[in-house]
């Protein structure tokens, strides 16, 4: 459309991006502490573009690309995203910000391009469906209402943790954790068990440097980070992320080794973390897995999570630059 106006993105723009996101799709408040923290702090190999949208003077969408380094990347593939103001909402609009996007992605050399759009995004889904991006994966979002269940999983989480202290594990906080060596321990935690996340792209190793910089984001405090520890090695995490401004409190990640699988521990070690959460008076939590992931979404049900709209990947092959 002639009438929109692409600035880049300067690092004082991230409170705008996070408000433009924040309008965009409510049920996914962005918050503006953490969306500059991330912008300062890229991950290591990694490029990105990031664009506000302006129309007749006033910024009406966030919209960006990023993507790992090419040559650990056979596929080449380019997330893009586009954040348009709800009070906006317009297909041809979205089919304009999805291409012009997607153009500076192909710029970058892109061979294959990833966008999301949550499932009850019905212009969001129709516009990247038209342009020709096809379904992938959907990722379950669910929601635990811990006023209702949280008296129930106070008392899960301490028969947790006294069947786990007979079977020799100990749950502990980060910031609890005595070992000079945990967060590199706990890197190697996180890098053994994340490939076992259902997965169509490659998941990219992230470096040490990486991992300790996401660990202390203003939005994980160390003593919310619980670790389950047989003999003094970690064998199971989860935490939870709060945001320091605004939006839900979300699930991070749990995980278990697979030599420790089949004993409950990552049911355990996430108990612990959610009965924390009842204690400082949150009222839900979220979070969110992979479609195909029945382990977790097994959890999630015996817990009382219930279900809300998720997020849906798409995906479109195309030809690179030097393709022609």
């Amino acid at each position: 459309m002639a009438d929109l106006v692409y600035r880049v993105a300067a690092l004082d723009d991230a409170h705008l991006a996070a408000d433009l996101m924040t309008a965009a799709y409510p049920a996914l408040s962005q918050d503006p502490v953490l969306t500059r923290y991330r912008w300062e702090r890229p991950r290591r190999g990694y490029a990105f573009g990031r664009y506000i949208v302006e129309r007749a003077g006033r910024p009406i969408a966030f919209t960006g690309w990023v993507h790992g380094p090419w040559e650990q990347l056979p596929d080449r593939h380019c997330e893009v995203e586009t954040w348009l103001d709800a009070a906006c909402l317009d297909r041809e609009l979205l089919r304009s910000i999805w291409s012009w996007i997607s153009d500076r992605a192909i710029e970058q050399e892109a061979g294959m391009l990833l966008a999301y759009a949550a499932e009850d995004e019905l212009e969001m889904l129709a516009s990247l469906a038209t342009l020709g991006f096809r379904i992938d994966r959907v990722d379950q979002v669910s929601e635990l209402d811990l006023t209702a269940h949280g008296a129930r999983i106070v008392s899960a989480a301490a028969e947790a943790k006294t069947e786990a202290v007979v079977g020799g594990i100990q749950f502990v906080t980060l910031a609890a954790w005595q070992d000079l060596d945990k967060i590199r321990k706990l890197h190697e935690l996180d890098s053994a068990t994340r490939q076992d996340i259902p997965h169509t792209l490659p998941i990219l190793h992230e470096s040490l440097e990486d991992f300790a910089r996401r660990t202390s984001a203003p939005d994980r405090p160390a003593d919310r980070l619980w670790i389950a520890l047989d003999a003094g090695r970690p064998v199971a995490m989860t935490y939870l992320k709060f945001p320091p401004v605004r939006g839900s409190v979300w699930t991070g990640y749990t995980c278990s080794r697979r030599d420790h699988r089949g004993r409950g521990l990552a049911r355990a070690v996430k108990l612990q973390s959610l009965a924390q959460a009842v204690e400082l008076g949150v009222p839900m939590v979220r979070t969110d897995n992979d479609a195909e992931n029945a382990p977790m979404l097994h959890i999630n049900r015996e817990l009382g999570y219930e279900r809300r709209p998720g997020f849906v990947a798409h995906l479109k092959p195309v030809a690179r630059r030097e393709d022609g």
